[in-house]
């Protein structure tokens, strides 16, 4: 009877998924939220439609995934040795949330992220709660280990603002694509500003 099991209890392959989520950061920055199909993110990824499907289920299933892989689910935080303090903490936590952002494909999403938001309301709130989110909760969990009598509101709250002030101004200038420079010193001096806001606020 293996031979008559239907499709959908079929174990989902890791690698196409993968494809999938490839191919769909493609089409939804070449095409956008709204004029991407299933059937196109298919066909970029040598796939049926239907196992698109299996394996997301939605369009904005698809997209929220996509951002997910994209954005956020590869924070690049190293493990700090047993020694590191809170200082050391929050200046690798600034460090990596620089590189996340920075990186050309996470910044090309972002640019898509923003021009559609007014016309495509539900793309913008699924790349608020499938990336800019996870990427806080993230952050705040790494507050609320150091500040327990912190309430989730509160680091939640400090999550925010300290990754506000390590972006700053410098994040927006890579957005509008003003020519390369080398941002390094601005962006060390953004973090620099931020750990100095948060840490005594995390040590009260």
């Amino acid at each position: 009877m293996a031979e008559n099991r239907s499709s959908s209890t079929r174990p989902l392959d890791p690698q196409k998924r993968l494809a999938i989520l490839e191919a769909a950061q493609k089409v939804f920055l070449s095409q956008g939220f709204a004029g991407a199909t299933m059937d196109h993110v298919a066909a970029e990824a040598g796939v049926g439609k239907m196992t698109v499907y299996r394996h997301f289920g939605s369009k904005d299933a698809l997209f929220e995934a996509m951002l997910h892989e994209v954005c956020a689910g590869r924070f690049p935080h190293a493990p700090l040795p047993e020694s590191a303090t809170l200082h050391d903490e929050l200046h690798a936590l600034g460090t990596a949330f620089v590189e996340l952002v920075t990186d050309p494909n996470r910044l090309a999403t972002y640019r898509a992220a923003i021009g559609e938001a007014e016309r495509f309301p539900a793309f913008a709130r699924l790349f608020y709660e499938g990336a800019v989110m996870l990427v806080v909760d993230h952050v705040a969990g790494r507050f609320h280990a150091h500040a327990p009598h912190l309430s989730d509101v509160e680091v939640r709250r400090l999550a925010g603002m300290f990754l506000q002030m390590v972006q700053g101004p410098t994040l927006l200038r890579l957005m509008l694509g003003m020519p390369p420079q080398p941002w390094n010193d601005d962006f060390a001096a953004q973090i620099e500003m931020a750990v100095d806001f948060v840490e005594p606020r995390l040590r009260s």
